[in-house]
Order: structure tokens, then sequence, then C-alpha cells
């Protein structure tokens, strides 16, 4: 049977007590009832992961005596920075929490002039928060010791007036498009892929992203959904230049 593994925020040395409360407390505690002696994995998103002995539980907190760290690095040599408009419901939460178990490294979500998900500053600081726990705990399940970042949404005007030189491979998915993904460039093991939101993207946002040299590339005959292109692409990069081959 495989150890429980949980992130913590706090740094992570061999021999130092930790103590988890909170909805982390409550999952071990009430949710797993583990006590004293049973055994646990932290990891603190740094690359290693430290066997760890439950010494006690309370009601609001348990602590934890961390052994020695061990290194295992499972992160994919490929770097796949994500740009994924912002779609409604649960679709972006499914997005985060699968490309994190594919090995994406880095995702930014967007608004885009045919998002149906509009946030303001507030909204937008509540849901970046959510979805950075949709992935630590996709982290804890797949096994990634290291957190994928997770932007603050920003509209995908801004993003690419900031982003507008064009450095390094960039991909963005157009349904006809006649280049396709095998012949999509990856510089220095790394790619940026655009995926738009339920409405696509407006022919100025097309225009605005081949200025920022995007290329478009074509995916398949069939139309996806967002959430399912996301991944797909995702996996098929993985399978072409990152360790899904």
């Amino acid at each position: 049977m495989s150890r429980t593994r949980l992130h913590t925020d706090e740094h992570l040395r061999a021999g130092s007590v930790i103590e988890l409360r909170g909805d982390p407390a409550h999952y071990v505690g009430r949710v797993l009832r583990l006590g004293p002696g049973d055994e646990v994995t932290l990891f603190d998103g740094r690359g290693s992961e430290y066997p760890s002995v439950i010494r006690s539980v309370t009601k609001n907190a348990v602590t934890l005596l961390p052994g020695e760290a061990v290194r295992r690095d499972i992160e994919s040599p490929l770097y796949i920075h994500l740009l994924q408009g912002i779609s409604r419901g649960e679709r972006m939460d499914f997005v985060v929490q699968k490309a994190t178990e594919l090995g994406v490294a880095k995702i930014t979500p967007v608004q885009t002039e045919h998002s149906v998900v509009r946030l303001d500053e507030k909204r937008a600081d509540k849901r970046a928060a959510h979805w950075r726990g949709v992935a630590t705990s996709a982290c804890e399940q797949c096994g990634r010791n290291v957190l994928p970042e997770i932007d603050s949404p920003v509209t995908l005007r801004n993003w690419l007036g900031v982003n507008h030189d064009g450095s390094g491979a960039r991909v963005i998915l157009r349904p006809g498009a006649d280049a396709t993904l095998a012949a999509a460039p990856v510089a220095d093991g790394a790619i940026t892929v655009l995926i738009g939101p339920e409405g696509g993207f407006s022919d100025s946002e097309y225009e605005a992203a081949a200025a920022a040299g995007f290329c478009e590339v074509g995916f398949g005959p069939r139309v996806l959904r967002t959430e399912t292109a996301a991944l797909a692409i995702v996996a098929a990069l993985q399978a072409l230049h990152g360790d899904l081959a």
C-alpha cells in the first residue's frame, strides 16, 4: 500500500518537527484516521520528499517528525507553459488537475474576448488560490515533488503585450491550420501552448498571437472542447518531446 503524500509550505528538514493544522490535519486525523506511529510522506515543493512519522494527533493539529530527505525527480524534460482560456465551472479545475498530472510546469489562466467567465481582481485572486490548491492535491496524488507555477488570471491582450518579443517556441491551436503539432518547434526543451476558452479566439486575437510569435497548428479533424484540447495537446507534446514517449 502506498504511503499517503502531503504537501506543506513549511521548509522541511530531517528531525525538525512539523505541525499540520486546518484541512490537512482534518484529513490525516478524521478522514484517514491515522495516529501516532503511522507513516506519511511530506514534501515542500522544492524537489525532495521526506518519509515522516506521526507523533501526535489532536482535534486541531497533527505533529510529524520528518526523516532524511529523498531526492525523487519525476519532472518532465520538456518545460510546458500552458496559457489556458478560462472556462466555466469545474472545467478549469479539471484542466489544472490533469495538466499537473501530465507534467506541465506552468499554467497561466487568460481571459479572452469570447471568455464566458469574467473575473474582477478580488475574484481572480480567489480563483488563483483555488487552482493552486487543485494543483497541490494533484501533486500529492501523482508523485510530483515540485509544484507547477499557477499564475493569477490575466487578459490575453495584457499577456501578449508584456510578452510580445516572441522568444521561445509558441503554438496556438486553430482549426484548419496547415501546420501540425509534430512540426511545431521546441526551443531549448520548452514550449508555450495557447488554448482558447469555450468560444474560441477572435480573428484579432489570432493576429495578435501571430505577432507575438505564436505558430498556428491544427490538431486533428474534430473540434475539441477547451479542456479536451488542452490535455490532448499536452499529452501529445509529452509523447513527442517529453517523458511519455
